[in-house]
């Protein structure tokens, strides 16, 4: 195996080229990370603003095979558990993004799930979540 500067494999220097390159752009891990699709990033970039005045953290999503999940964190704000409170968004392809869930998780007596349109396009759900979900978490 070809040996580089202080004796190191050519391809040690590869995996820290790709760790370094990761660091970078924010990463925490060194496998490639695949682009979140438009539909996640759309749920966080509508409903950041409506929720992050409720003591909601903006949303982290992620998005694989056709299954996407945004989540607003809460943390313990009231809780009597100590428990963490998320609202979770989740969406499918079907064969565009939809969303097929939403509910408020945390305390045990705390929990329910919000009903949403499912036959609605994604744009006409986040409007109608923008205008429901304040008076909801209230």
């Amino acid at each position: 195996m070809p040996r580089g500067s202080y004796g190191r494999s050519s391809s040690s220097y590869a995996t820290e080229a790709v760790f370094r390159r990761c660091e970078d752009i924010g990463v925490w891990s060194p496998a490639p990370q695949q682009p979140n699709p438009s539909a996640i990033d759309q749920v966080a970039e509508i409903l950041d603003p409506v929720l992050t005045p409720l003591g909601f953290a903006p949303g982290q999503g992620g998005a694989s095979k056709g299954h996407g999940q945004v989540i607003f964190c809460r943390g313990e704000v009231d809780s009597t558990d100590g428990g963490c409170v998320d609202l979770i968004v989740d969406l499918e392809t079907m064969p565009v993004w939809r969303i097929t869930d939403v509910r408020y998780w945390g305390f045990p007596s705390d929990s329910w799930h919000l009903d949403i349109d499912s036959d609605a396009d994604l744009s006409d759900q986040l409007t109608n979540l923008a205008q429901t979900l304040p008076i909801n978490l209230a």
